[in-house]
């Protein structure tokens, strides 16, 4: 297995590329997403490492393994939208207290089954179920600002929160109105209709598919 660390006490480095054409990686928050080219490993396909940083830059927690999803004859282009894709994808997704671990069978799914058309959908859904309300809010939160900016996805959600809070029980919680900061109001979006729903809730009423599509990365 080709060495991976972040280098001890390093001061963490903004998001982007690293490494080269052959062996892309990205980093999006805490989260590396590296492909390494390893036919000892496996003579087919390359090798997804996922890294996880702590606030000092060193590595908290891993996932790694050969990736069916990826053929080794596959071209640079196809690599580094890999690795893009799937850093924005897990930006958000761990957590600081379970780090990668409850994300390991989205993380199965996403090796085996890569990113393309509705399998990107299906690794959404299954982070969703598995990382806290914190992060999905965070993620969506950030997905939303991508597709419309900020301050259409806050008009797009107020009549959404009005209708919620309407048929709420009296007391049910604190509803957020119109002007309060997008993160809180997906929140309590996500506290009112599940985390399992909320990512497709919000994607009807806002008509964006809210996954971080090569398309809406600009790849």
């Amino acid at each position: 297995m080709r060495p991976l660390a972040a280098e001890p006490g390093a001061e963490p480095s903004p998001d982007g590329w690293l490494g080269t054409d052959e062996e892309p990686g990205y980093r999006a928050g805490s989260v590396v997403v590296k492909l390494a080219d390893l036919p000892v490993v496996d003579d087919r396909h390359l090798y997804l490492d996922l890294l996880l940083l702590d606030v000092d830059g060193r590595i908290a927690d891993s996932h790694s393994g050969a990736c069916p999803a990826m053929h080794r004859g596959l071209g640079a282009e196809a690599r580094a939208r890999f690795v893009r894709v799937v850093a924005e994808l897990l930006r958000h997704a761990p957590d600081e207290e379970r780090g990668l671990t409850s994300l390991n069978a989205a993380l199965t799914t996403l090796r085996e089954q890569g990113i393309d058309g509705a399998r990107l959908a299906l690794v959404a859904q299954q982070l969703d179920g598995a990382c806290s309300e914190a992060s999905l809010a965070a993620s969506l939160t950030r997905m939303l600002v991508l597709s419309l900016g900020e301050d259409e996805a806050r008009g797009a959600l107020r009549p959404v929160l009005a209708n919620l809070a309407r048929s709420a029980q009296p007391g049910d919680m604190d509803w957020p109105d119109g002007d309060s900061e997008l993160l809180r109001q997906v929140r309590c979006i996500i506290h009112t209709m599940g985390r399992a729903r909320a990512r497709r809730y919000l994607r009807e009423v806002t008509d964006f598919d809210l996954l971080p599509t090569a398309e809406l990365l600009g790849l």
